[in-house]
């Protein structure tokens, strides 16, 4: 909690937390944080974007054109993203996960046991893709240059101009 109240301006533990309802009833086994994409001790700001941005990528309004087997994946990880967030933007609801998820582990480290997990959707691949999609990668070109050997040496600044095709967006 002081962890994440240094990173979450609008995170406000309350002692009631733990006995208020679940706005969802969570998977323990889910580890949620990795199917937005997001470190645990993310805030609820976050959380917010992070299921935005995937939302917009996996919701079924957004599978036209995809294969019936495509869209059936897709309608399940827009699930698993929707339950992850219908229990992290919650603060009570996320402080009952995260106390339920710790005191699991703690008890299967204690225990000698493997940590029971579901298999599910995480996001962070799918982020990585989302961001090199956004970002085209460079070209490595090779410019030739006739510079004095004492430059390379002890170094200095040579400008280059060179041509270049511009994007006119027409294909």
């Amino acid at each position: 909690d002081q962890r994440r109240a240094k990173t979450d301006p609008s995170f406000r533990p309350q002692d009631s937390d733990f006995s208020a309802p679940k706005s969802f009833e969570y998977e323990k086994a889910v580890n949620y944080y990795k199917v937005l994409g997001i470190d645990e001790f993310a805030s609820q700001e976050d959380v917010k974007k992070a299921y935005k941005k995937l939302s917009l990528v996996y919701h079924p309004d957004k599978t036209a054109g995809l294969s019936q087997d495509q869209k059936d994946e897709y309608s399940g990880i827009f699930i698993e993203l929707k339950n992850a967030y219908q229990t992290l933007s919650d603060n009570a609801t996320r402080r009952q996960y995260d106390r339920d998820r710790d005191r699991d582990q703690a008890s299967f480290e204690v225990n000698g046991f493997k940590i029971k997990t579901k298999a599910h959707f995480d996001a962070t691949e799918v982020m990585k893709r989302l961001q090199e999609m956004q970002k085209p990668p460079g070209r490595t070109i090779d410019v030739p240059v006739m510079a004095k050997l004492e430059k390379f040496f002890y170094g200095g600044h040579k400008a280059i101009k060179r041509q270049r095709r511009a994007k006119t967006g027409q294909e």
